[in-house]
């Protein structure tokens, strides 16, 4: 009989996160808590990070690839 260990979820939908996205760290609003379906029961998120003139891209991004962040300012 295999134990798992149940793990609680760091992120939260609503909640705003920073990853490295190619050579730099951008940020993103959690939208979606995918579960523990990564490599070894990681916790899997999708993410959506806006982009000025163009659509928002959403994808997943796992949970220890990511840091917890301020919101954005509306202002710039």
């Amino acid at each position: 009989m295999s134990t798992t260990k149940k793990t609680r979820a760091r992120f939260k939908v609503g909640d705003w996160v920073t990853f490295l996205y190619g050579t730099r760290n951008v940020i993103a609003e959690v939208i979606e808590l995918r579960g523990p379906l990564g490599i070894k029961g990681r916790h899997l998120y999708r993410i959506r990070m806006g982009r000025k003139a163009a659509e928002p891209d959403c994808f997943e991004v796992a949970e220890d690839e990511m840091q917890p962040a301020s919101p954005p300012d509306k202002a710039r």
